[in-house]
């Protein structure tokens, strides 16, 4: 997501870049991206291959299936994204932004020379448009964000926008970073509507050739603007790059074995590990590259239906993810490329992964119901099995929280059953795709020594989201990822009238702790009382944890280089450039 200054005092603030917390870590005028080499030599095909197909090249609805890189590289938006930095974002299409907070007034002032692909000038008139079109007809997050925007252009360059309710700064830079479209081309058009038709932008590249659902080829623009600008300066080395479809993972391996491709990222884990042993990787052609990000991760796992009350108690959800043998699965399915999600803020410092200090003490006594008493002394882990694949003490201690909770196996069969009801326990986990099945088939190994029958469900996306909508599920697969400065959307996710509480946890307490996160006056507080969050979810047992690649595998010609350093938030991709071109 893009970003921008708030001027609170426009005399004396800089207009070039903001940091919504603290200042900007690059001076005025800067003259590129630090992880970037200024003076990357430009040349060269680049072949980068997806699987699947397209139908349209308009990336901006709904409809049909489009091609990413024309999000990414024929579109711009008024403000990038600091590649360093948390919350700091700099000029891009708008050369200055100015926010009043005082009358929630914020302006724009466009680039003088930033140009659409047919020479005609960018205009405030352009973004006007592009707002109210993508308000009413983009992509929900669009028009969640846009729908209701007032923006007039108040001249050829500068777009006066008054906010709606809500955090000013929040709403400025994610204002900067929905995409400009050209209002000379769009207007007057179905823009829902699946079209090939090479579009017009104002980023590096432009479409030039297409083959309907297999291939897609973009172009330098050699004239384009944004090279002149510090953060485009030494990015968007390669002449052309042609964007390949294939029928699947398989097929893409295949033409990158063969060399027809240059670029594919592996997601394949097992892959990586025993099927490189190629030709092109003995002999030096293809290079393995293996990246980690620093961008938060968040949670992803099951999360339990509390509604339903045999999951109503702690105990239960607790016993429940004891079975889930991740150490076996890891080693003997993933190749032990994968790590154990457990914390909601994972891969940030908001993760509580050590023991409460004396700050989030403070604060968790005033909501001591959501913790156990060894709360205060250790931090909470996800369970750790032995690896044997059946681990004798956590099926004890599982079958031991069971019984507490009124759960134990039947005499005559094993069934686990409520013990002065009868009632047969059922269980089922809700997912929209297979992508988590090898993972599940081993958590339900475990939960049939408990004396379960457990259902996998795998529907298409609009089933699945009418079952959670209906709140009628047991379990389901959830991946949860949080800002850098949560706020708001938690309580969204965990507060008792949260419109999207998929567990249905509801306890004052945490609506109290909700207000002391969003009340943050710093970061030192926000960091307090986010593991402190981050704590009372681990310690209530309301998700089983999944599973998280923590890296990036990328297979890539050796004729390609990457750039000095990986930047922290993302992979560098558009810093690459070609050794030929030397």
């Amino acid at each position: 997501m893009a970003l921008l200054p708030l001027l609170l005092n426009p005399a004396a603030a800089r207009t070039d870049a903001l940091a919504v917390h603290g200042t900007p870590a690059l001076p005025p005028g800067f003259s590129h991206w630090p992880h970037v080499r200024p003076d990357a030599p430009r040349g060269c095909t680049l072949r980068m291959a997806q699987a699947g197909t397209f139908d349209t090249l308009n990336p901006f609805t709904l409809r049909g299936r489009f091609v990413m890189g024309v999000w990414s590289w024929v579109y711009e938006t008024l403000l990038l994204p600091a590649p360093d930095e948390v919350l700091v974002g700099y000029a891009n299409l708008a050369e200055a932004v100015v926010l009043d907070e005082a009358t929630r007034t914020l302006r724009f002032t466009l680039r003088a020379g930033a140009r659409w692909h047919d020479g005609q000038p960018v205009t405030a008139e352009d973004v006007v448009f592009s707002f109210a079109t993508l308000g009413r007809h983009g992509r929900p997050f669009h028009r969640a964000l846009l729908e209701h925007l007032d923006s007039v252009a108040e001249d050829a360059r500068t777009i006066r926008i008054t906010l709606p309710p809500g955090d000013a700064r929040r709403l400025a830079l994610q204002i900067g970073g929905a995409h400009i479209l050209p209002r000379h081309i769009w207007q007057g058009r179905d823009f829902g509507a699946l079209t090939l038709e090479h579009p017009i932008g104002s980023g590096p590249y432009r479409v030039v050739e297409v083959e309907a659902g297999q291939r897609v080829a973009f172009a330098r623009n050699a004239d384009w603007w944004g090279d002149r600008t510090p953060a485009g300066r030494g990015r968007h080395n390669m002449d052309r790059i042609e964007l390949r479809y294939f029928r699947d993972r398989i097929a893409v391996f295949e033409a990158l074995a063969a060399g027809r491709v240059d670029w594919m990222v592996e997601n394949d884990a097992r892959r990586w590990a025993t099927g490189y042993d190629l030709p092109a990787v003995r002999e030096g052609r293809l290079i393995r590259h293996t990246q980690r990000h620093g961008h938060i991760t968040g949670m992803n796992g099951f999360a339990f239906n509390l509604r339903r009350d045999r999951f109503a108690d702690a105990r239960v959800r607790e016993a429940l993810a004891l079975m889930m043998d991740f150490e076996w699965a890891n080693a003997a399915l993933f190749q032990g490329a994968s790590e154990r999600a457990g914390s909601f803020f994972l891969n940030s410092d908001l993760a509580a992964t050590e023991a409460p200090d004396a700050a989030e003490r403070a604060l968790m006594d005033e909501v001591r119901g959501l913790f156990p008493p060894e709360a205060w002394h250790s931090p909470w882990q996800p369970p750790v099995s032995d690896g044997t694949g059946r681990d004798r003490a956590l099926l004890e201690r599982a079958l031991a929280l069971l019984e507490e909770a009124g759960w134990v196996p039947r005499a005559a069969d094993g069934r686990l059953a409520h013990r002065e009801t009868g009632e047969l326990f059922h269980l089922s986990v809700l997912a929209q795709s297979n992508a988590q099945q090898a993972l599940v088939g081993v958590w339900f190994r475990g939960l049939r020594r408990l004396g379960l029958a457990p259902r996998f469900e795998v529907l298409d996306a609009p089933s699945f989201t009418a079952r959670l909508r209906a709140n009628d599920f047991d379990l389901a697969y959830r991946f949860t990822i949080p800002p850098e400065w949560p706020g708001p959307e938690q309580r969204a996710l965990w507060g008792s009238a949260g419109a999207n509480n998929t567990t249905g946890f509801a306890r004052p307490e945490m609506d109290l702790l909700l207000d002391r996160l969003e009340a943050a006056p710093d970061r030192a507080g926000l960091v307090t009382a986010a593991r402190v969050l981050d704590r009372a979810l681990q310690w209530q047992w309301l998700v089983v944890p999944g599973r998280y690649d923590p890296v990036r595998r990328l297979a890539v010609s050796a004729r390609f280089a990457p750039p000095p350093r990986q930047p922290r938030f993302g992979y560098g991709d558009d810093a690459w450039w070609c050794r030929e071109a030397e």
